[in-house]
């Protein structure tokens, strides 16, 4: 901390500005306190020697005060505080010194979930946790006081874990009950709370868990059961767990008749969840119940609740169930997510998912991408690794559209060609002989494919997510993904050529390729029991994988103009910069002679921090130059080196004043953003292939500034 204050929840912190704070005896710390507690009320000396040297004679108890007086008298000094002395009586006056008890006390009366969760941030543990004397006076004080401000936070704990319930945040529900309860053990409501949430998030095992720790707790410690509430709870969610199970049981004794199952998509339709991202609702579900957490994100458009309508699709999405806890979700601008928000950048879809597994609480999970869904799965699996047990691709590519070094993707004639047709038939039964040539006979697959898709965008909107999805391309951060890895491919494929899966296998280093006879690009196609068979036997075996060193991450190099301006000026506006990155949520590395290096972990904020720094100094008269580049950095401790650092100031050198340059590898990162490129250049660089073309960032969406 760098302002002076006083802490005494969860142990005893006082600290100065400037000057070291003496060090405070023992006693002198609990009459800082207790005097702390009472501030601006005056004590009596006599009180005080008392309630510290009550066990000592009267000389020896007002010889200690006298010397714990001088020390805190100067401690206070130090701090900004005020120790006033008025004959016999004695009162502290904080004055601008931070006191965690009061700002605590302050925020518990408020009615603003905001406030009372910055409540229990400042509420670190007990009052003085971990402090005592031998002095029963003392003792019998602090107990009072102790107890006092705990009964505020199990309040406050309290009012979050209800407004959480009623908000449907099971998340947030889930931090506070278990603090909660942590705090008092006995609470079968807060037990019940949390089952709950388990439930919301579909993690019913522990739910189920849960009730087994209330039950224990309440037999060891009061030698009950649980109350009728609590056991009809657990009742309801040990058969939500167990009609799943039949469900599939009956489904497969039709399918063994060859009698065509009577299907009913409301009946397997789970709860439908949203968790905020960037301002974005984003919609998700919670099926399944096994031990290993697996995210789903699909290609192009999707609708979560007009999925289950399709008996060969909820087949599959209830398969996955059986060996993970399925999570799925519709992106920004599709499904029962926020519509009409603006084409999306891979990273805000990745920063998407990041939102929802936070919301379900799930620390590591399984990526699962399947065509245009599998290029942002690999950029969060480069970029957050440690989150990321493994990642599974099918029918993904690497880059959307025809070039001389990627020629299986379709030319631009062909992408418009096929955008043509899907406007032409928008809303008709679907053509399958792309999506699923297998399929092509069955009419019910066609009329539902056809209303799937109407749910799940406007014609307008899936358009434009058509073209954005081609102008993607992630070649150059596929050697970033250093965790276990699963390529699955159909080898007749229509859209998605096997050469693309082959591509993405070659360059991601240990990744398992495996291909399927077939044409279907869908999941739900002829090959998805062996889809789901593939899948299953990887991810079940990909737990144990750990974060590598290596770590993906934009690298913005910034270097102020020298020409007119002094050192001094320069220093000056370094704190400006330091401010942008911290916005930004930057994180400096380094600092060179006129300017920083920093790293982030989204390509877009790296050039909106660069566009926000240049457009603050030139209100100075100081011109920034300032280049980007996303790669891998190698990790040690709180430094980073390595090629992305090195490639990003030789980009610095092609960069006049004012000018913003970015790597290929960035501008292919950022599409959707608004950002405008004009190409600037190449350069040879050691360690990549070919040439590196480089460009300036020419223009940027409103409200970015410069």
């Amino acid at each position: 901390m760098t302002g002076p204050h006083l802490y005494l929840l969860g142990g005893f912190d006082f600290a100065g500005v400037g000057a070291a704070v003496p060090t405070l005896s023992r006693k002198a710390r609990a009459m800082v306190a207790y005097l702390a507690l009472q501030s601006g009320h005056a004590q009596s000396r006599e009180k005080l020697a008392g309630l510290l040297w009550g066990v000592n004679g009267d000389a020896q108890a007002r010889m200690s005060l006298r010397q714990a007086v001088s020390a805190v008298r100067k401690a206070m000094q130090a701090s900004g505080g005020r120790f006033l002395t008025d004959g016999d009586n004695l009162a502290l006056h904080l004055g601008e010194l931070d006191f965690d008890v009061a700002r605590f006390e302050a925020l518990t009366v408020s009615t603003v979930p905001e406030d009372l969760e910055r409540a229990l941030v400042i509420y670190r543990g007990d009052l003085l946790d971990g402090f005592g004397l031998k002095e029963e006076p003392f003792e019998d004080w602090l107990r009072v006081q102790r107890e006092r401000l705990r009964a505020r936070a199990v309040v406050v704990l309290d009012r979050l874990v209800a407004h959480y319930s009623a908000a449907n945040d099971p998340a947030a529900c889930l931090r506070s009950a278990t603090r909660l309860l942590a705090m008092e053990p006995l609470r079968e409501d807060i037990h019940r709370a949390l089952m709950r949430a388990y439930v919301a998030q579909g993690r019913v095992n522990l739910a189920l868990k849960q009730y087994e720790h209330c039950r224990d707790a309440l037999q060891r410690e009061l030698k009950l059961q649980p109350e009728p509430e609590t056991r009809h709870l657990h009742e309801e969610v040990r058969m939500r767990r167990m009609a799943p199970q039949a469900s599939r049981i009956a489904a497969s004794a039709q399918v063994r008749t060859g009698e065509r199952p009577a299907f009913e998509g409301d009946c397997l339709r789970p709860s439908t969840h949203y968790v905020k991202s960037a301002g974005i609702n984003i919609a998700y579900q919670v099926t399944g119940d096994g031990p290993i957490d697996m995210v789903y994100v699909p290609g192009w458009v999707s609708n979560l609740d007009h999925a289950w309508a399709s008996p060969r699709l909820s087949n599959v999405l209830q398969r996955f169930g059986t060996f993970s806890r399925l999570i799925r979700m519709d992106k920004r601008g599709t499904g029962l997510s926020d519509r009409n928000v603006g084409l999306p950048t891979l990273e805000e879809r990745m920063e998407d998912v990041r939102a929802v597994l936070d919301a379900v609480g799930s620390k590591r999970t399984v990526l699962f991408g399947s065509s245009e869904g599998g290029p942002m799965c690999v950029l969060f699996a480069a970029t957050y690794p440690e989150r990321t047990a493994a990642l599974v691709l099918n029918g993904a590519y690497a880059r959307g559209r025809w070039s001389k070094d990627y020629p299986w993707a379709k030319t631009n004639e062909q992408v418009e060609q096929d955008l043509a047709v899907v406007e032409r038939e928008w809303g008709a039964a679907a053509d399958m002989s792309n999506a699923a040539p297998s399929l092509m006979s069955d009419s019910f697959e066609q009329e539902w494919f056809a209303a799937y898709l109407r749910n799940s965008a406007s014609p307008a909107d899936a358009i434009a997510l058509w073209r954005w999805g081609t102008e993607i391309d992630v070649r150059d951060i596929l050697p970033a993904i250093h965790v276990p890895t699963l390529i699955v491919q159909t080898t007749g494929d229509r859209w998605v050529k096997r050469e693309e899966g082959r591509y993405l296998a070659t360059h991601m280093k240990g990744a398992r390729y495996v291909e399927l006879a077939g044409r279907d690009h869908l999941i739900w196609g002829e090959n998805s029991d062996r889809l789901v068979d593939e899948i299953q036997t990887f991810v079940t075996g990909a737990l144990p994988a750990v974060r590598g060193e290596q770590i993906l991450v934009s690298v913005l190099s910034v270097e102020i103009e020298r020409s007119g301006a002094g050192d001094d000026l320069i220093e000056r506006h370094a704190e400006a910069i330091r401010t942008e990155l911290l916005v930004a949520e930057g994180r400096h590395i380094r600092r060179t002679t006129s300017g920083f290096i920093a790293v982030f972990q989204r390509p877009t904020r790296s050039i909106q921090c660069a566009i926000a720094i240049r457009h603050r100094l030139q209100q100075s008269g100081l011109h920034v130059r300032s280049a980007v580049h996303t790669g891998e950095c190698e990790e040690r401790g709180d430094d980073l080196s390595g090629i992305a650092i090195e490639l990003s100031l030789r980009l610095l050198d092609q960069a006049g004043p004012g000018v913003i340059i970015v790597s290929r590898t960035v501008r292919d990162l950022v599409v959707g953003s608004g950002l405008v490129f004009e190409e600037h250049g190449e350069m040879e660089a050691s360690g990549l292939p070919g040439v590196l073309a480089f460009f300036s960032v020419s223009g940027a969406p409103s409200g970015h500034g410069g």
